[in-house]
C-alpha cells in the first residue's frame, strides 16, 4: 500500500498527505484556464447545483453554499492557500465574534487566509471569506482588521453576490469559473493563452464588482456589526483612509482591495459621520492578533535569507522595544528559528514569550509545546513536551490548532493508538474536515491496519471532492480485508454507495454533453 508521509517537523504543519490529495481532487489551474477560453463545461461544474427558475432575485442558500464549496476546492489546492492551523483558528475566532452579533449568524461562515502580500479581502458565495496576509500585516489594529471582515460579512448578509449570480443564471457556469480565475490569475503564469483567459476572467469578475449602493450598504451593516461586537468603529475609517491615501500616492496603482471595492470620498465621509454619532471607544488588541502578525511575517517568505532577516529584525525589536510587543517579537523569533530548524534557540524564545505575558493564548502555548518537542534530546523530554500539548487540549478544547498539534506530536512519538483514541473523542476537529481522516489514515497505516487506513483515506478523498479516488481506496480496503466484520461491512456499504454515485454522475455528464440543441453552426 502507499503509506502516507508524515507531516514535516517544522513550525508549519501543512500535512502534505491532505495537500497532495487536494491537488488530485481538483482540476489544475492550467486546465481551468484552457476550459474557460474554449467556453466548454468544466469538469467540476458537473457537481454544481441546477439553478432555479430564471428571473428569481436570489440564489437559494443551498445553491450559494454548493457554488462556494466548488470554488473552495480549487482554492484549497492553490499554493497561496495558507493551510496554517494557528492562523486559521485566529481568523475564524475573530470572524465569529462579528458573525455572532450580525443578522447572518445562521450562515455557516468559513474564514480563510491566502499567502499574498497584496492588500485584499473578498467574499464568495455561501459565506466563505478570504483575507490576504498582506491585509493582516497592513492593519494597524485589530479593530481595523475586524472592520474589513465586518464589511465582507455585510456583503454576505445582504446577499449582494447571490443577487448578481442569480441574474446570470443562463451563463452561471462561465461566471463562476471566471470569478475563480480572477482570484487566482495574479498568482498564475501559463503563457499567452493564460493571459487571454486572465483578461476574460478579469472582465467577467469586474462585471460582478459591487455597485456603489452595495458598498454603502456593506459599510452601514459592517459598521453596525463592528460596534455591536465591541470594536472601535474608528478602525473602519482609519483603514479606508489609509487605502485612499495609497491610491493618491500611486495614482492608478490602487491596493487590490480598492479595485474590487471602489472607495469614494462620499463613503469615507459617511463612515466619519457614523463615527461621530456613535463615538469611539478603545479596544485593546488581543495578544493573538499581535502573535499572528508576527507569525505571518515569517510565513510570508520562508526562504533562508528571509528567515535570517526575520531573526535579525525580531532581535532588534526586542532590544529596542520597537514595532511589536516584546511577547510578539519573542514569538516571531521562535517561529523563525523553528523554520530554520534551530529548535534550541526557538524554545528559549518561546519560553521568553510565555514569561513576558500573563495572558492566555492557545497560539503561544502551541508554540511552546512544539518547540519543546523539537528541542527534546531524551525520551523523558519528549514525553514532557507531549504532556504540555495534552494540557493545552484541556485548556483549549475547541482549538483545532491545539488538537492538530497534539495529534501531530503523538504520531511523531509513535503513540498511534493514543492518537486514534484522541481523534475519535475530541471536539475540535470536525469529521467534515479532511485532516481528521488524513491523520487517522496515517496512524492506522503505522499500526499496519491496512483496511482501516484505506477506509479513512477514502473518506478524506470524499471530503476533497474526488469520488473516484475514494472508490479506489475502498476497493483496496475490500481486497485486503484485514479488519473485523463490522468494519468490512462499513467498507462494502460505502463502496456500493460511492460506486453508484459515480455511475450516476457519469450518466448525468454524458446526458449533459449530448443534450445540446441543434444549432445552425453559424
Amino acid at each position: 500500500m502507499k503509506h502516507l508521509p508524515p507531516p514535516p517537523s517544522r513550525m508549519r504543519r501543512l500535512r502534505p498527505a491532505a495537500r497532495a490529495a487536494r491537488r488530485l481532487a481538483v482540476p489544475t489551474i492550467a486546465a481551468l484556464l484552457s476550459a474557460t477560453i474554449a467556453i466548454e463545461p468544466i469538469a467540476w461544474a458537473q457537481e454544481l447545483p441546477t439553478l432555479g427558475q430564471a428571473g428569481a432575485e436570489y440564489l437559494t442558500p443551498l445553491e450559494e453554499r454548493m457554488y462556494g464549496e466548488q470554488i473552495m476546492r480549487v482554492l484549497r489546492s492553490d499554493p497561496s492557500y495558507l493551510d496554517d492551523p494557528e492562523t486559521t483558528d485566529y481568523i475564524n475566532r475573530l470572524g465569529y465574534q462579528l458573525v455572532a452579533v450580525s443578522a447572518a449568524r445562521d450562515i455557516n461562515f468559513e474564514f480563510f487566509v491566502l499567502r499574498d502580500s497584496t492588500i485584499n479581502a473578498f467574499s464568495l458565495p455561501g459565506g466563505f471569506i478570504g483575507v490576504h496576509t498582506g491585509l493582516i500585516l497592513t492593519a494597524q489594529s485589530e479593530s481595523e482588521l475586524a472592520a474589513v471582515l465586518a464589511h465582507e460579512i455585510g456583503h454576505v448578509q445582504q446577499r449582494h453576490l447571490a443577487r448578481q449570480l442569480a441574474q446570470r443564471r443562463d451563463n452561471a457556469l462561465i461566471t463562476i469559473g471566471s470569478l475563480l480565475l480572477a482570484l487566482l490569475a495574479a498568482r498564475t503564469e501559463y503563457g499567452p493563452q493564460a493571459a487571454m483567459a486572465v483578461g476574460q476572467a478579469t472582465a467577467a469578475q469586474r462585471s460582478l464588482a459591487y455597485s456603489r449602493g452595495d458598498e454603502r450598504e456593506a459599510d452601514r451593516v459592517g459598521f453596525q456589526i463592528l460596534t455591536a461586537a465591541g470594536f472601535d468603529p474608528q478602525g473602519m475609517v482609519s483603514f479606508f483612509e489609509r487605502m485612499q491615501q495609497s491610491t493618491r500616492a500611486y495614482d492608478s496603482m490602487a491596493p487590490q482591495y480598492l479595485q474590487t471595492h471602489p472607495l469614494t470620498a462620499e463613503r469615507i465621509a459617511d463612515m466619519m459621520g457614523r463615527v461621530r454619532q456613535a463615538g469611539t471607544h478603545q479596544h485593546a488588541d488581543s495578544l493573538d492578533f499581535q502573535l499572528i502578525r508576527a507569525r505571518l511575517r515569517v510565513l510570508q517568505d520562508e526562504s533562508t535569507t528571509a528567515l535570517q532577516d526575520r531573526v535579525t529584525g525580531f532581535t532588534d525589536a526586542i532590544r529596542n522595544h520597537t514595532e511589536l510587543t516584546d511577547t510578539a517579537s519573542y514569538y516571531g523569533l521562535a517561529a523563525a528559528y523553528l523554520d530554520l530548524n534551530r529548535p534550541e534557540p526557538a524554545l528559549a524564545a518561546a519560553l521568553a514569550a510565555r514569561k513576558s505575558t500573563k495572558s492566555d493564548s492557545s497560539v503561544l502555548d502551541d508554540m511552546v509545546a512544539e518547540a519543546s518537542y523539537q528541542a527534546a534530546k531524551t525520551p523523558a523530554q519528549r514525553e514532557a513536551a507531549l504532556a504540555l500539548a495534552k494540557a493545552d487540549t484541556n485548556r483549549y478544547p475547541l482549538s483545532q490548532a491545539v488538537a492538530l498539534e497534539y495529534v501531530d506530536l503523538l504520531q511523531r512519538a509513535h503513540h498511534d493508538k493514543q492518537a486514534i483514541a484522541y481523534m475519535q473523542n475530541q471536539l475540535a476537529i470536525p469529521h467534515s474536515d479532511p485532516d481528521y481522516y488524513g491523520y487517522l489514515a496515517k496512524s492506522y497505516s503505522a499500526l499496519n491496519e491496512k483496511t482501516r487506513s484505506h477506509q479513512a483515506t477514502a473518506e478524506m478523498y470524499v471530503l476533497l471532492g474526488s469520488t473516484s479516488a475514494a472508490v479506489e481506496q475502498l476497493r483496496l480496503a475490500h481486497k485486503i480485508a484485514d479488519a473485523d466484520f463490522y468494519t468490512m461491512t462499513e467498507v462494502d456499504a460505502r463502496l456500493h454507495e460511492l460506486t453508484a454515485r459515480m455511475q450516476q454522475d457519469a450518466g448525468g455528464a454524458k446526458k449533459s454533453q449530448g443534450g445540446g440543441g441543434d444549432g445552425d453552426g453559424s
